[in-house]
């Protein structure tokens, strides 16, 4: 019986929830956009990373998830990839299943790799990126 007073006395019963939105819909400058979420990754990626390692790279979204697809060069990039796009506002989780790493990798993984040589792939991802 409030609410239908308060509609007819021309008040407003919206709630609070719909005033804003929702981080995941945040466009590049802050208007409501369903694919925001995977732009300012995107745009992210542009300005931290070379235009030859993202060239072969998608991003999308599913929700608050970033969805990676596509090639890169290096499993240590990829780790760099995942990093910023958890560190974008509204990201709740990054699936990269559909992301291929270069063959080099591969080949490694294939041929059952020494102590020693694992050490130096275990260096290589933690090197910093100059």
């Amino acid at each position: 019986m409030v609410e239908c007073q308060k509609r007819l006395m021309g008040q407003s019963t919206v709630t609070p929830w719909f005033r804003t939105i929702p981080p995941e819909r945040v466009g590049l400058f802050g208007e409501y956009d369903h694919h925001g979420l995977a732009k300012r990754v995107s745009l992210a990626f542009s300005q931290n990373f070379e235009p030859c390692e993202i060239e072969k790279l998608r991003i999308r979204q599913r929700g608050a998830v970033v969805v990676l697809i596509g090639e890169i060069q290096s499993q240590w990039l990829l780790i760099k990839m995942v990093k910023l796009a958890m560190s974008t506002s509204g990201t709740a989780d990054v699936e990269v299943n559909g992301v291929v790493v270069g063959d080099h990798l591969r080949h490694y993984l294939e041929v059952k790799p020494s102590h020693i040589s694992l050490q130096h792939v275990l260096r290589a991802v933690k090197r910093p990126r100059s």
